[in-house]
């Protein structure tokens, strides 16, 4: 016995009924619940839909969905991070190398041509500092409106969305940092100069690849996997 479309359109709805906001986790569970109630349904083939969609249910235990939400969100987010720190350590191999190589050479000949360069430094860190803040506030907005047009939320778009959250963060730990340090043993020397300008050109390389490298990357594997995706940001 098989399931009919009706079916299928009350297990998507079953599964937000169940606080499963993402239409891809829906997708995987909606296949599974599919799979248990037909095989159910051969063992008992006199049980209704309802009643073989609540034994099915029964078989994720007493947390429901809970677990499941719990794993695939912690898988997405490694798998995330995983890809993050692979391209990442790609830029400090060559050839990507010499190009953060360039870029600190670069910064470098501009600071040490500036009378303040702690002050040039610090705007140039907070003008870099901004670009993903603002990156992160469209991108959100664009979600919110493609979530008002289909009604369908995407888990990878939400761990895009918190990349940006948890790069706020991050951040934060060297600039906390920063308030301990004492200035007066600080002197803009020609190190210390290349050093800040190796970090400028390296945080330039984390912000460059989390805002232009990883979205579409993802979504394109995304798309592969749910076709229904690339229509859903094409629209």
């Amino acid at each position: 016995m098989k399931l009919s479309t009706k079916n299928i359109d009350q297990l998507y709805k079953f599964t937000r009924i169940h606080f499963v906001e993402w239409h891809d986790l829906q997708t995987e569970l909606v296949d599974h619940l599919a799979n248990d109630i037909e095989q159910i349904w051969k063992e008992e083939p006199n049980l209704s839909f309802d009643q073989a969609k609540t034994k099915a249910f029964k078989r994720f235990g007493v947390f429901g969905f809970s677990d499941v939400i719990a794993d695939k969100t912690n898988a997405v987010h490694k798998q995330y991070w995983r890809v993050f720190w692979n391209i990442f350590k790609d830029y400090f191999k060559l050839p990507k190398l010499l190009l953060i190589l360039l870029t600190t050479l670069i910064i470098f000949t501009i600071v040490d041509l500036m009378e303040n360069k702690i002050t040039f430094l610090i705007i140039t860190f907070w003008i870099i500092f901004t670009v993903p803040i603002i990156f992160f506030f469209k991108y959100n907005i664009a979600l919110k409106r493609k979530f008002k047009e289909s009604g369908k939320k995407w888990m990878v778009d939400e761990i895009i969305r918190q990349s940006g959250l948890i790069f706020f963060i991050g951040i934060q730990i060297p600039i906390q940092l920063l308030r301990y340090v004492n200035k007066d043993l600080f002197v803009l020397n020609t190190s210390w100069l290349l050093i800040a300008s190796f970090f400028l050109s390296v945080f330039a390389t984390f912000v460059y690849i989390v805002i232009k490298i990883m979205p579409p990357k993802l979504e394109e594997e995304m798309s592969k996997l749910y076709p229904e995706y690339n229509l859903y940001k094409k629209a």
